[in-house]
């Protein structure tokens, strides 16, 4: 396997991937400023408010080392009195302006987030076009032994230098789409399900199902669907699944190099969709799916193909008897 691990040196001052794109979401940059400065002073304006009783508790002090008590004890109390109020009063004002804030930044990540990856995309289109001829040039070569014993080091180091870089491009790409299609209340980094299967599924190549029968199932995380049985119309519909291990979709396997080289292919696309043609992907897809599984539930006995004896004669569909039987078997009754 490749290790692909990013190392950021901490001399890179370099922005990452994912704050160039989001640079190029118009009214990003004005909302972040002012919603920092907005936080500053809510926590500033909280944090300034002063309980009155400090003041009583001096001139308790006071009294019981013998001396008189303050004469300004009043003017104390009223002046962190009108601090505390005028503090009150930022805060209360502050904390609606703030919560709108995180409203509008949350709205544009959803409204611009098509911005951001065609950032993302011109960024693909370049590490597609100089990760061919590099792949091209290793070959077989799936590690760094092999790259020595093959005289193709610095062709080795190019393409981990790519991945490196395609992978930082593909958590960009799950990011920003979950921040578009992700219901959130607060701005996160953090990818959610959803997004990273619809994503993984429709958003690394085009036509994904036409490479990768798996597609939308989510079979990369092993998992288990049972079968179940219904009757329509006096007809047994069967929907078998099974759990049989299933391999990786070909451009996530886990090994980025590995992936580059499916991605790079003559015959896939790579693309970075705008999150209107990612769903429409996943929608078409589960469509066709719906399409087919509904054309299996109404298919009625008799619709499948003829199979014939070898005396010529068909075989006759099976009679009402047989379909009573299966069905009572079916749902555990007594035959």
């Amino acid at each position: 396997m490749t290790d692909t691990t990013d190392k950021t040196a901490t001399e890179d001052t370099r922005p990452s991937l994912l704050e160039k794109a989001r640079s190029a979401m118009h009214g990003l940059a004005e909302i972040e400023t002012g919603l920092a400065d907005v936080t500053t002073r809510l926590r500033q304006a909280r944090a300034s408010v002063r309980p009155e009783e400090a003041v009583l508790d001096v001139a308790l002090a006071a009294v019981l080392a013998g001396d008189p008590v303050p004469p300004d004890v009043g003017a104390q109390v009223l002046a962190i009195r009108r601090g505390n109020e005028a503090a009150m009063a930022e805060a209360q004002a502050l904390g609606p302006l703030e919560r709108r804030l995180r409203e509008r930044l949350l709205a544009l990540h959803r409204e611009r987030a098509d911005d951001a990856l065609a950032v993302l995309r011109a960024e693909l289109d370049t590490v597609i076009s100089q990760a061919g001829p590099v792949l091209a040039e290793l070959n077989d070569v799936d590690s760094a032994d092999a790259a020595i014993a093959a005289d193709r080091v610095e062709e080795w180091r190019q393409a981990v230098a790519m991945a490196a870089q395609y992978d930082e491009l593909r958590r960009a790409q799950r990011i920003l789409v979950s921040a578009a299609v992700t219901p959130q209340t607060h701005m996160s980094d953090r990818v959610s399900p959803e997004a990273r299967a619809l994503v993984d599924d429709y958003g690394v190549v085009r036509d994904a199902d036409s490479h990768h029968p798996a597609v939308g199932t989510g079979a990369n995380g092993g998992e288990v669907r049972l079968s179940e049985s219904r009757i329509f119309s006096g007809r047994i519909v069967v929907t078998a699944h099974t759990d049989a291990p299933v391999t990786p979709r070909p451009w996530l396997t886990g090994d980025t190099i590995i992936d580059m080289r499916f991605v790079t292919r003559d015959d896939v696309r790579a693309w970075v969709p705008r999150v209107r043609e990612l769903t429409g992907a996943r929608d078409e897809h589960e469509r066709r799916k719906q399409d087919e599984a509904r054309a299996e539930a109404e298919r009625l006995p008799g619709d499948e193909p003829q199979t014939f004896l070898r005396t010529g004669r068909r075989m006759p569909p099976p009679g009402p008897e047989l379909l009573t039987r299966l069905a009572r078997e079916e749902l555990g009754e007594p035959v």
